[in-house]
């Protein structure tokens, strides 16, 4: 299991993809729910060129989990190890990950720290598994589509893969032009490197070797089907855990399908409560998450915050 963290000044940006490319799909969360989207995500690889592999047990399906967790866990290290591999991209999200990272043996995952960074994209569940190579082997990986969510994914998605992975140079996320509004919750600018995901998982890895510090950083979170009073216990989990001490600035993204469960606080009172007293600078409604429009952006990469712009600027090329 981890050994400790890697600084962030340390961390190695992959090569930039190129057609001819090779990319590994693994599944390390959840099953395929419709498997034609699977397919219909790989045609959309191809399309920029990529070659895709397969893992072997990406079709796998146990119950609400891809497969056994020590399959999936083989998959992982497949995938990172390959050299002959330019990336890797997760199918899907959904449940699993922290069942994978357990089923790895001590070793197995250092043992790798000293290959050449890789491509590594992934969201939502995947939150885990980028923790895990942030912290293992000092990657900057990605935090983007899944396979599966090619599928359907609009021009402005697939603009931002290619703008992360594929181009050499510096970018920004900003809103959608189709719904342009962010919020603005406490004014003012900030740098340093990213860190963040689902806002869940973030919580899920407060207590464990996994666990991510803020101090320094820009977090960011997003979030997918869970009510206001779930978003305001996770995030009331990092603030006990000491998580956000010494944050810079915090970009909050997409929170879609809240359920409607009666009397309760807005997302953004929430906010409000929990992050203000921070004193630092907070947005939200960043396109990023599990929203139609969905950017990609680099964890452990510098960026910059503009709270009252509400934009998320990546100050130098996440890839060589």
């Amino acid at each position: 299991m981890p050994h400790g963290p890697v600084d962030d000044a340390e961390l190695e940006r992959p090569p930039r993809l190129a057609a001819g490319a090779r990319v590994g799909v693994i599944a390390p969360s959840s099953g395929l729910l419709e498997p034609s989207k699977l397919a219909r995500g790989i045609a959309e690889l191809e399309r920029m060129g990529l070659e895709v592999v397969v893992g072997a047990h990406v079709r796998d399906v146990r119950g609400y989990l891809a497969g056994e967790d020590r399959a999936r866990a083989e998959d992982l290290l497949w995938a990172l190890g390959d050299p002959s591999l330019d990336a890797v991209w997760c199918a899907r999200g959904g449940y699993g990950a922290q069942r994978t990272v357990a089923a790895l043996a001590p070793g197995e995952i250092p043992a790798l720290a000293e290959r050449p960074a890789k491509v590594f994209i992934g969201f939502s569940d995947i939150t885990i598994l980028h923790a895990l190579i942030v912290h293992e082997l000092g990657w900057v990986t990605f935090y983007g589509p899944g396979v599966t969510s090619l599928a359907d994914r609009d021009e402005f998605t697939l603009d931002g893969v290619r703008r992360a992975l594929f181009d050499a140079s510096p970018y920004a996320v900003t809103a959608h032009p189709d719904d342009p509004w962010i919020t603005t919750l406490r004014p003012g600018t900030a740098e340093g490197p990213l860190a963040g995901g689902c806002l869940t998982l973030l919580s899920a890895l407060a207590g464990t070797p996994l666990q991510i510090n803020f101090a320094g950083r820009i977090c960011f979170f997003e979030e997918v089907h869970e009510s206001a009073y779930a978003v305001d216990r996770a995030l009331s989990q990092l603030l006990a855990a000491g998580c956000l001490e010494g944050c810079r600035g915090i970009a909050i993204g997409d929170h879609t399908d809240v359920p409607d469960e009666g009397p309760t606080l807005g997302l953004e009172q929430v906010f409000d409560d929990l992050l203000a007293p921070l004193g630092i600078p907070v947005c939200f409604y960043l396109p990023v998450g599990h929203g139609r429009h969905l950017a990609t952006v680099p964890l452990g990469a510098p960026v910059q915050l503009d709270a009252d712009a509400g934009t998320l600027s990546v100050l130098e090329p996440p890839v060589r």
